[in-house]
């Protein structure tokens, strides 16, 4: 199985910061108000379509597992430095359960050009949308199914999707050794 391990999150939140978030993004720090994107709305449009990609990930098989929530609670804390709460997760989950209804195309259609402003919103997109799909043990044929569209939609080459994905397990691996 592969999890999100501390290390894996640290890795892919550095990536975001070394890679290209321009230097107003700050969506890894916390914030003074008890809004984690105040004054920055770019951040908080990076950040919305990044989640977005984890959130399509929990439901893509039609069921919402327990351990799938988690791992997405705890991607989204530890990329964050725990600026994001429970109540703006679930509020951003809510508005994803809204957008949802357009359909998974549509949805990657809208997010994908906001995550290909920065190759590094990219990476973290696909991988962390993949170890969602790993969270359960079990890759369901439509969560496999939305790791190909997504790397589609974000124009991954298969080379680096495999890149990514034997990053993550290496990860995971290393964190277990």
């Amino acid at each position: 199985m592969i999890e999100l391990r501390p290390k894996t999150l640290q890795r892919i939140r550095d990536e975001l910061l070394d890679l290209g978030a321009p230097p107003s993004t700050h969506f890894m720090r916390a914030a003074d108000t008890d809004d984690p994107f105040a004054g920055d709305p770019d951040a908080r449009t990076r950040f919305e379509a990044l989640f977005e990609a984890m959130y399509l990930m929990v439901v893509a098989d039609g069921t919402v597992a327990d351990v799938e929530r988690e791992v997405l609670r705890g991607a989204v804390r530890g990329l964050t430095d725990n600026a994001m709460r429970t109540k703006h997760i679930e509020a951003l989950m809510a508005a994803c359960d809204e957008r949802a209804k357009e359909g998974v195309a549509a949805r990657l259609a809208a997010i994908a050009p906001v995550l290909k402003e920065d190759p590094a919103l990219i990476d973290a997109a696909f991988s962390l949308a993949a170890a969602i799909a790993f969270a359960d043990n079990e890759i369901q044929d439509q969560e496999n199914e939305l790791i190909n569209d997504l790397s589609e939609a974000l124009e991954i080459s298969p080379e680096r999707a495999e890149d990514l994905l034997m990053q993550l397990e290496s990860d995971t691996e290393s964190d277990t050794d």
